[in-house]
């Protein structure tokens, strides 16, 4: 009885870990490595900046992000196992100071810090971040969205499904340097 009883929790976790994101920004559907890669390319990353990913998933984006390129890569993932596995991943993997995960609702985090932050999410998600950015990131921040343009924005950069935007010229605002 005891191992039914587990295996039904287990069901129910499992369940909860695909269907919870679901309702808050999209089925989890990983970006591919190669596309993450580039994006961060694109996006001209640089060693000691600070990257947020929006619905972390498995980790992909923040431990390449880290490994990678020398950022500092904070997930934020509403899943709490998908959190759990991508912080132990970072540790087996070498680059737990460099990877912070917030298990919370990406509207609900302070995007303030970001230097970059990276998104893979449904259209209508991607819509309702783009105020969020505008208010809260600064002039010399990039997005990277994969295969999710955003409404209202030309992309700095696009390549392939990456758009890169940089918000300076979101803002109309010019670059300094």
């Amino acid at each position: 009885m005891a191992i039914l009883a587990g295996v039904v929790v287990l069901g129910l976790l499992m369940g909860a870990s695909v269907l919870l994101p679901a309702f808050v920004g999209g089925a989890w559907s990983p970006t591919p490595r190669r596309a993450v890669r580039r994006g961060l390319e694109l996006a001209e990353a640089k060693p000691g900046e600070r990257l947020f990913d929006l619905g972390a998933g498995d980790g992909r984006v923040v431990l390449l992000a880290a490994r990678q390129f020398g950022l500092e890569a904070v997930g934020v993932e509403v899943d709490p196992i998908k959190a759990w596995l991508i912080a132990a991943r970072a540790r087996l993997q070498g680059a737990g100071r460099r990877v912070r995960v917030e298990r919370s609702n990406f509207f609900d985090v302070d995007l303030s810090p970001a230097d970059i932050v990276f998104f893979y999410l449904s259209p209508a998600a991607a819509a309702r971040l783009r105020s969020k950015f505008e208010a809260e990131l600064r002039p010399e921040a990039r997005v990277v969205s994969y295969r999710r343009p955003i409404d209202g924005w030309r992309a700095w950069r696009r390549e392939g499904g990456l758009y890169v935007y940089r918000m300076s010229e979101v803002r109309g605002e010019e670059q300094a340097g």
